[in-house]
């Protein structure tokens, strides 16, 4: 019984310590925009900002990477869709004279290594605001490795199509990174490429809400199965 009761108390504050580990979800909302001219703004779920060079958000810092001159409609950030929701909007480099996007990069603003738990594609298709044909094809890479992980076809917007959450949680290529990125494939015929949420430190949730997070009354639930444990260890110490 007295093994029975730590266990129960080293449990409840292992859960509590889980819980409030740095789990982040950046879904481009609140974050601030910079674009290639130097102007700047802030995503509100209604604004849409093109020619963007960079965004950051909670400590993160996701750059845009060019080649050559920076062209308007290569990038663009905020709620592209018009569906309410805030994404990242790119267009590839040498495929149908959209854009040039040629890498899109995410890191800590402080430099320090993070984990990529999942993130969730809104659009990869060759067809811009249509559907995709199947050849579409774009890249995963980390600090640790290029190409680790494989992206598919995904029709054009939010809601036209599968819209795949990526679950990378427990991927050693992805864990203990100080950086990711996606790329566009040798072979593919994509032209547009979407994201919208990345879970870091975190396993991807399909409803885009942190996993992590718990009701207070289920917080205080667990302090008091930690308590409890201890209080009743004590006891029989004494007895």
């Amino acid at each position: 019984m007295n093994l029975t009761f730590k266990k129960m108390a080293t449990i409840g504050f292992l859960a509590l310590g889980s819980m409030s580990a740095n789990a982040i979800l950046i879904d481009f909302t609140g974050g601030t925009v910079v674009q290639n001219n130097g102007a700047n703004g802030v995503t509100n779920q209604s604004s849409v900002f093109q020619n963007v060079s960079s965004y950051t958000e909670d400590g993160f810092l996701v750059e845009l990477l060019f080649n050559g001159a920076f062209e308007p409609f290569a990038s663009i950030v905020g709620d592209y869709y018009n569906t309410g929701n805030d994404v990242l909007h790119t267009h590839w480099d040498e495929q149908g004279g959209f854009g040039n996007v040629t890498e899109i990069r995410v890191s800590k603003l402080d430099g320090t290594n993070f984990d990529l738990g999942g993130f969730a594609v809104s659009t990869n298709t060759a067809q811009g605001g249509g559907a995709s044909i199947g050849t579409e094809l774009a890249w995963l890479n980390s600090s640790k490795a290029d190409e680790i992980f494989e992206i598919g076809p995904d029709s054009w917007g939010l809601g036209n199509g599968p819209d795949p959450l990526y679950n990378l949680s427990g991927n050693a290529l992805a864990t203990d990174i100080s950086w990711f990125s996606f790329t566009n494939g040798i072979d593919s015929s994509s032209v547009g490429f979407g994201l919208d949420n990345f879970f870091l430190n975190e396993a991807g949730d399909p409803n885009g809400t942190d996993p992590t997070s718990v009701s207070e009354p289920a917080t205080l639930a667990l302090l008091g199965l930690g308590l409890a444990g201890l209080g009743f260890t004590r006891r029989q110490k004494k007895s």
